[in-house]
């Protein structure tokens, strides 16, 4: 992984120039690249998954801030896990939602033009029913400065990170955060941040395997690619600076370099792609004559 600005970093280094507005011309440059390569396709490294629980009555649930498209969703009743159907129309949703139904085993799902939230058909007639929504995630602005005040504690096979005299805030949930000082072998490895609870306390995505303990680590923003594919943007940002030096030689050279690493980008993200487009059937209503599970109907 590399962070953002890094990637700023080398790209002074390898211009040659370390002037401000170098740097804010490559941050620009690499900011436009990497919303470029997200926009050009479904990935399967940009999407995301959220868990909820489900609430009793309750068929609406909000969306994950970052998302920008709600792609499935999975519900774990009983020790099995039902996958609904999407519902596309607003008015098929409507007709659907003609009677009240509620059950713990949903047929369809469904996604609010207006509200943006996604609802659940029939309602859900329990609470504590796991829910799992797949969503592609937004596109942004990458500009954060890293963060490195103060020292932190971990537990071994943890995901909480204890922080002493940090000042963490809720805008580097998404963000990762390295243990620089740690003389172990994660020292060389970023976790992502998943929650932010308070000033001094923070979870991350994977376990932290050792316990380190008053060790100095930093925050960083990620290049949003694979492993391997980092520099895409890095290179992208050259080949655009050097056409603006007029110095072609360069530029084609750089400009080789990201359109091949694309290329294997795109034939990698291709053979790892499991999701299947199917074309949705016609909807019916709920038939308590017919349904297997126990349903209400008002």
């Amino acid at each position: 992984m590399k962070s953002f600005n890094q990637t700023v970093l080398d790209f002074q280094t390898l211009s040659g120039d370390n002037s401000t507005d170098t740097q804010t011309l490559g941050k620009s440059l690499i900011n436009t690249c990497i919303k470029r390569v997200l926009a050009r396709a479904d990935w399967t490294f940009n999407k995301d998954s959220k868990t909820y629980t489900s609430v009793a009555s309750q068929q609406d649930y909000d969306p994950p801030y970052n998302a920008a498209r709600l792609e499935g969703v999975s519900v774990y009743v009983g020790g099995v896990w039902y996958v609904p159907q999407e519902v596309r129309s607003g008015e098929a949703w409507r007709k659907l939602n003609a009677v009240t139904v509620t059950s713990d085993i949903p047929n369809y799902w469904h996604v609010s033009n207006r509200t943006k939230k996604w609802s659940l058909f029939p309602i859900p007639s329990s609470s504590g029913n796991t829910m799992v929504l797949k969503f592609l995630k937004k596109i942004r602005d990458y500009s954060a400065a890293d963060y490195t005040t103060g020292t932190i504690t971990t537990t071994a096979n943890s995901t909480a990170i204890v922080g002493d005299t940090t000042v963490w805030t809720k805008r580097m949930i998404g963000r990762y955060i390295q243990i620089t000082s740690a003389d172990t072998i994660i020292g060389d490895y970023w976790f992502e941040i998943t929650d932010v609870i308070d000033a001094t306390h923070l979870t991350v995505r994977e376990l932290v395997p050792v316990a380190v303990t008053g060790a100095s680590y930093t925050i960083a923003e990620m290049i949003p690619l694979p492993d391997g594919f980092e520099d895409i943007p890095l290179w992208y940002a050259l080949d655009l600076y050097y056409q603006m030096r007029e110095a072609p030689v360069l530029a084609r050279e750089y400009e080789r370099m990201w359109k091949e690493s694309l290329e294997e980008l795109e034939g990698r993200d291709a053979r790892s792609s499991v999701d299947i487009l199917k074309k949705q059937g016609k909807l019916y209503p709920t038939n308590p004559n017919e349904n297997p599970w126990a349903i209400t109907i008002t």
